[in-house]
């Protein structure tokens, strides 16, 4: 299952929203907790589909320690499921709590449980129902409709069972007013077993916080699921109110270092300048990092400058690719050249750069990954510190899992999506593509070629103190050994055919 790394930003900003409003809140943090345990997970209602070499496991709570926490008298569960690669172990989980607490209501939140409501309800009998996007108004709703005996479908923005049929309600309007939002409950959340990515050297136990500057983004990229989410406005928090927030968790949590989680952090340029101005003359001593987004043309070197300055050490690039055709195909509004020129300053005043790529891609060729190889010497040679690249996963409620829906390429009537397309997340060679251009066999030998044929080898070549720390780090033992592991178990499947 999938490994979480920071404390759940949306749960802790539903759980301040109700509290501020006088209503009791129990938060059950199962990511984590203080042993570190792993518990192996019943998978036998897949194991049709399920490769008998990869054993799924869950980490943190278990399920019966999850169920025993739950206060006997709750109204109300809620469940954060941002992620489909947990759903068959958050579904199994939700059925098993609705047995022990048949009175409460359930309902279940996050980009998954919006992109795909009727799948949650149709595989999940003990979901009362789903929030769709922005949940802290929503759940205040549904609190109130419980409170007056009112029927849930007069709450806007949810999507539940009626009369055998799965109803939408009317659309909830987005939250404009985002200042007015409480800063995260992190009180209720034990922050301090969460890994700390961003460890300073002269704090003793630092702690790591998302946060959130902004909702929504105005581009419509195909593989995201944003457009669903949030919708395609932007909305933007005053500078001032994420500064208090960063001061606040620092005063009481002994948090030092920041994640934002924005999607597309900088479309003015002038909010970036103003807020980079307030850390500083508040004095306000922190790391962070933060997602350049699709405006990568807006950090520009008087921004990068003013970037260091506050605590920033690292900012995270998103071209997906190297092509022209596919980024037009995808629709991301990425202009290369900028991008490359953007890095030359993040590097000539000593930020990290990391980037995010895609291979496999739907309608991909053979000439744009050529063009993707390219691009990362490119990035190697500008001095980036490192990449991640991902291999195409249709996410529920981005415009390609719809597309390919519809062309029946994608069935969600058995599980066999979430464990070919989500589960195997250290495997290449065990995930399936959806890339008819390209066969299989080719996608697997390039995805490697790219890591290490192109970048890597770059940027042993032009920057090889950036190679020896990848080497120190470990991460290309990791590449070496999950290659082992796939050829290995792609070796028993091809004996065992024969």
């Amino acid at each position: 299952m999938s490994v979480v790394s920071f404390p759940p930003l949306g749960m802790a900003l539903v759980a301040a929203v109700l509290k501020q409003q006088g209503h009791t809140v129990q938060v059950i943090d199962a990511a984590v907790s203080s042993s570190g345990a792993q518990h192996e997970f019943d998978a036998r209602h897949i194991q049709a589909v399920l490769p008998a070499s990869n054993a799924l496991v869950t980490s943190g709570l278990s399920f019966d320690a999850i169920a025993d926490a739950i206060h006997p008298d709750t109204e109300l569960i809620g469940f954060s499921c941002m992620f489909s690669i947990d759903w068959v172990s958050d579904r199994a989980l939700i059925n098993m709590i609705a047995g022990r607490y048949p009175r409460a209501t359930i309902v279940a939140g996050g980009e998954s449980a919006t992109g795909m409501p009727h799948i949650f309800l149709r595989q999940c009998p003990g979901l009362t129902a789903c929030i769709l996007g922005e949940g802290e108004e929503t759940v205040s709703d549904l609190i109130g409709a419980m409170t007056a005996g009112r029927p849930l479908d007069t709450v806007s923005g949810i999507m539940l069972r009626r009369d055998g049929e799965y109803v939408k309600t009317l659309k909830r309007e987005r939250m404009r007013k985002l200042d007015d939002i409480p800063v995260p409950a992190w009180e209720e959340f034990p922050v301090e077993l969460y890994p700390r990515p961003l460890r300073r050297a002269d704090a003793p136990n630092p702690i790591t916080l998302p946060l959130i500057a902004t909702r929504g983004c105005p581009f419509r990229c195909t593989f995201c699921t944003s457009p669903d989410m949030w919708g395609t406005r932007y909305f933007l928090r005053t500078p001032e109110s994420v500064a208090d927030e960063i001061a606040y968790a620092q005063q009481h949590f002994r948090a030092g270092n920041f994640d934002f989680f924005d999607l597309t952090a900088i479309i003015k340029k002038k909010w970036i300048l103003d807020f980079s101005k307030i850390l500083q003359e508040r004095k306000l001593d922190i790391l962070w990092r933060f997602p350049a987004g699709t405006r990568s043309e807006a950090i520009d070197e008087e921004v990068v400058v003013a970037l260091r300055s506050s605590g920033c050490h690292e900012i995270i690039y998103a071209p997906e690719s190297g092509s022209e055709r596919v980024l037009e195909m995808i629709k991301k509004k990425v202009n290369i050249p900028n991008m490359l020129e953007s890095m030359r300053y993040a590097k000539k005043h000593d930020m990290r750069i990391y980037i995010n790529m895609i291979i496999g891609l739907p309608g991909e060729r053979h000439s744009d990954i050529l063009r993707t190889c390219w691009f990362l010497m490119q990035c190697a040679r500008v001095g980036v510190n490192d990449v991640g690249l991902a291999k195409f996963r249709p996410y529920p409620g981005s415009a390609l899992f719809d597309e390919l829906c519809a062309e029946g390429k994608i069935s969600l009537d058995t599980d066999e999506y979430f464990v070919d397309s989500l589960f195997l997340v250290d495997s290449i060679l065990l995930n399936k593509f959806y890339n008819p251009s390209i066969r299989s066999s080719k996608l697997y030998m390039l995805y490697y070629f790219l890591y290490l044929g192109s970048f890597y080898s770059a940027q042993c070549l032009f920057q090889f103190g950036n190679f020896r720390s990848i080497l120190r780090d470990g991460t290309m033992y990791r590449y070496g050994a999950n290659l082992k592991k796939d050829l290995r178990t792609k070796l028993r499947r091809w004996i065992g055919a024969k």
